[in-house]
């Protein structure tokens, strides 16, 4: 990727004259990311700071020792609630204030075992604190059957009479609003029990994919015989060397193949979980028992596929059309032509300080308390962030908001390329979640929905895309970051999309009382496959067990939440990138109504006060017309540089 503007640069200058770098950081700015580096190596200015939770490990068992004595202290509740309104508020009150104590407590202990996972003290600290959560839940499973027990009358009298009971209203609301599938107090500590029995397949499968199977060995891009991993496949089928890419998608999918049964009988036990659950409950589908929670109707998660269907031929057919063209293939594009950058070109590098520069630049338009409370939370000086990977370090990039009292804390792996950059972007858009929820809502509030969620993040990474467009005229650079943005929407909405399709596909089939047999899986996984992507794709001949890889089809309805949130955060970057009064006025619907409401109201409510409507076509659409428009732009900036060879 060739360097920014003149003027990006000058903005760079000036955003890092305000961020008011630390003199450490500014000593430390020359470190090089390093995966393989012990812990202790990585310098202190990039490290976050534990001690705001907790000054050591001594307070930390302190207040450890406190909480487990409280959790039994709750049992009082029992029988009392429907007592008088001072009572029902005091029980919540309790309940909730045991409940954020241990959530920070299992921030400390996570975040300090995250770190470097190979210290046994931290392993411990995080083990003991995972034990005292179905503990409060088992001590606290009686109190929604018996908040259902009193009588309307008596609990519209609490709620008028306190404002203390009143503070509850929307968490009283949800709770009457779950009353046709809420079971008696002894079903529910039941049901409450088997939840770890009904995990039990996803283990099984994580520990045989990711531990104890071997699959063959390939030869990597520098002529060494590596063995094949998960993970290293999640990188190999991107590599520039076409035949290792090629190498890495027969050996790994041929492996999988050999397991096709086992992999079968785990997703088939998975999804048998699902189905009693709904069953015990009363649901009418597996899918109305995922998304009634949440208060999501299942007409959303079917608008969702029925519109991405309709617009398949426009869009992800077009896009492998124009794949096809511009990585020259004699057929039609297959797998291990997928991953791959349809341009290679000398990617920039940037330091952590570029990348606070550009984040704070790209969001002025969010306003300066949005700046402000981003600038703090990205100054690695103020403790939030770890910035840097290290030997035994947690992968990936997460954001913790759970320690309401506090502050945020993000994970990062740094590595100084320009995806660091968007992931930097997208784990502050998830902490500027809870940021301005933890200011406005309560603690009780303060959990959010994973869709909300999910819009919150992908937001600032669509609005730090459409800036660096906006930025550089360099037709090399443009086709990179519209190659980042068609890529983006691939596997974030089309992709996730065609799962969600495909977990709806398998919950249908389990409910007929029909097994999930691995001919069915992959039967179904392959038709899936050859229409999202049309006729210039063709699938290789294991292609179709790429299912059991995938660990999302064990959490139970969760992926339509990445399609609908970046669909949701795209539709609000355009609507904040709007001039003048229209892009303002969307900036404080956002805030307002979506970074400030934290779970005060059910998350179709507050995406549609924040302005999307996802109840129609109507943002899907747009989001739609963008890849569309994208496809173009790409098309037509790809073939006027051909022509100039």
């Amino acid at each position: 990727m060739t360097a920014p503007c003149a003027s990006s640069r000058a903005a760079i200058a000036t955003i890092l004259l305000l961020a008011g770098l630390a003199g450490s950081e500014a000593a430390a700015a020359d470190y090089v990311p390093d995966p393989n580096a012990p812990r202790s190596s990585v310098p202190d200015a990039y490290k976050w700071n534990l001690t705001e939770l907790y000054a050591s490990d001594d307070a930390w068992n302190e207040a450890f020792e406190a909480v487990e004595a409280d959790i039994p202290r709750l049992e009082a509740c029992r029988g009392h609630l429907a007592d008088s309104a001072q009572t029902l508020k005091n029980c919540l009150t309790d309940t909730y204030d045991v409940l954020k104590r241990l959530y920070q407590l299992d921030t400390y202990a996570g975040r300090a075992f995250d770190q470097d996972q190979s210290v046994e003290a931290t392993k411990v600290r995080a083990g003991r604190v995972q034990m005292l959560f179905p503990r409060f839940a088992d001590q606290v499973s009686f109190l929604e059957p018996e908040i259902l027990s009193i009588d309307k009358p008596r609990l519209d009298a609490f709620l008028s009479e306190s404002e203390g009971v009143r503070e509850f209203s929307y968490y009283l609301e949800n709770v009457q609003r779950m009353k046709p599938w809420t079971l008696s107090m002894k079903e529910e500590r039941i049901l409450a029990l088997a939840g770890n029995v009904a995990d039990a397949p996803y283990y099984a499968h994580e520990a045989l994919l990711n531990v104890d199977y071997r699959f063959d060995e390939i030869t990597d891009e520098s002529g060494q015989k590596v063995p094949l991993t998960v993970t290293g496949f999640t990188r190999l089928r991107g590599s520039t060397d076409p035949q290792v890419r090629s190498d890495a998608s027969r050996v790994f999918f041929s492996g999988l193949m050999t397991h096709q049964n086992t992999w079968a009988s785990f997703l088939d036990g998975i999804v048998k979980g699902h189905t009693f659950v709904q069953q015990a409950r009363g649901y009418d589908s597996c899918l109305q028992a995922a998304l009634t929670p949440d208060n999501i109707t299942p007409a959303v998660y079917t608008n969702l596929i029925d519109t991405i269907h309709a617009n398949l031929p426009r869009t992800l057919h077009r896009y492998m059309t124009l794949r096809k063209k511009v990585l020259g293939l004699p057929g039609p594009v297959t797998f291990d032509n997928l991953y791959n950058p349809m341009v290679t070109t000398q990617e920039e590098q940037y330091t952590y300080a570029d990348a606070q520069a550009l984040i704070l630049d790209a969001l002025q338009p969010l306003g300066p308390d949005y700046l402000a409370a981003i600038r703090e939370g990205l100054d690695p000086s103020n403790g939030w962030v770890d910035v840097y990977p290290n030997a035994k370090k947690d992968s990936g990039a997460y954001m913790s908001g759970s320690a309401y009292d506090v502050h945020p804390y993000v994970l990062m792996n740094f590595d100084n390329t320009f995806d660091a950059v968007s992931t930097l972007a997208h784990e502050y858009g998830h902490a500027m979640h809870s940021v301005f929820t933890n200011r406005n809502q309560p603690f009780h509030y303060a959990d959010y929905s994973t869709l909300v969620a999910e819009t919150a993040s992908t937001s600032n990474e669509a609005i730090l895309l459409t800036y660096m467009l906006n930025r550089t005229r360099d037709p090399h650079t443009r086709l990179w970051l519209l190659n980042q943005r068609l890529e983006g929407i691939r596997l974030t909405v089309f992709r996730q999309t065609m799962f969600a399709e495909f977990e709806l596909r398998i919950h249908e089939q389990a409910e007929k009382g029909e097994p999930l047999t691995a001919e069915f899986l992959n039967g179904l996984y392959g038709d899936l496959v050859r229409a999202y992507y049309g006729p210039d794709y063709a699938m290789g001949p294991d292609d179709v067990i790429e299912w059991a890889f995938i660990p999302h089809f064990f959490y139970n309805f969760y992926v339509y939440t990445y399609a609908l949130g970046l669909t949701s955060g795209i539709s609000l970057a355009e609507q904040i990138g709007q001039r003048g009064k229209a892009g303002r006025a969307a900036v404080e619907r956002y805030k307002k109504h979506l970074l400030s409401a934290g779970g005060s109201q059910p998350p179709l409510v507050i995406l549609r006060n924040a302005g999307v409507d996802l109840e129609t076509p109507d943002p899907i659409l747009d989001m739609l017309d963008l890849f569309e428009r994208t496809v173009a732009e790409f098309d037509a900036e790809w073939t006027r540089l051909q022509k100039k060879k």
